[in-house]
């Protein structure tokens, strides 16, 4: 009789408990997943600019802008635009970055800030999206 007892299986509060994480784990899923899938395309982009690296040098600002914004465009990155870009030049090449940050709300008055530092350089394109600082 007393075996029969111990193994009566999951409580109701606990089976309520174990939904609420549950529940909590998927909506941060379901609203960070999205924000990571364009931290994605936007590295895709930066690294679409190694096709170009001969004349990377001989682009103007506006013609680097306006490829990444082909590849938002194509790729539905909606959220950030490439005016966003911060192009720099020096003797050694060029460098685009994207520095930025997303704040999403997720429960009540509690945000998730999650940010993002995506740097192309030309004069290492095969090491996109890593900050010049490492």
């Amino acid at each position: 009789m007393r075996l029969r007892n111990s193994q009566l299986g999951i409580s109701k509060l606990s089976l309520l408990i174990l939904l609420a994480v549950v529940a909590f784990f998927l909506l941060c899923a379901f609203r960070m997943i999205p924000v990571y899938m364009d931290d994605r395309y936007i590295q895709s982009a930066l690294q679409s600019l190694e096709d170009d690296v001969a004349t990377i040098n001989d682009m103007s600002d506006r013609d680097i802008r306006r490829k990444i914004s082909n590849f938002y465009m194509v790729n539905n990155v909606r959220n950030h635009t490439a005016n966003e870009l911060e192009i720099t030049r020096d003797p050694d090449g060029v460098v685009v970055s994207m520095i930025y940050e997303v704040r999403l709300p997720l429960i009540y008055n509690i945000d998730v800030v999650m940010s993002f530092e995506n740097e192309w350089d030309s004069s290492r394109p095969d090491e996109c999206c890593k900050p010049l600082s490492e």
